[in-house]
């Protein structure tokens, strides 16, 4: 199978917003999102992190820190963030070996 092409990301001139639609119908039409769902979720696993975030979870009902599913949430969104992003080093750190890989960076 041929690379995929790669595709810059565009921090000074934003995609328009019509082109975003448009690859956002072309992914829902082509099964693309669950796809790429499901390529995250494998290097997610293989690096440890769905494991590492379910023990994070689970340590924060059995300390009593969080007692209902939305809190849990909201603790989880706090810690999660990116490799090397903006300097973030919550507990939840998503490799970013992971993005490229799955976006052929």
């Amino acid at each position: 199978m041929a690379n995929p092409p790669k595709v810059p990301i565009a921090e000074t001139n934003p995609v328009p917003a019509s082109v975003q639609d448009q690859i956002t119908l072309a992914l829902l039409a082509n099964g693309g999102i669950p796809r790429i769902q499901a390529a995250f979720r494998q290097r997610l696993d293989k690096a440890g992190w769905s494991e590492n975030l379910r023990n994070y979870v689970t340590g924060l009902f059995r300390s009593g820190e969080c007692t209902t599913f939305f809190e849990a949430m909201e603790k989880v969104k706090e810690m999660v963030g990116l490799e090397g992003r903006d300097g973030f080093e919550g507990e939840l750190v998503v490799p970013r070996s992971v993005g490229e890989e799955v976006a052929g960076v």
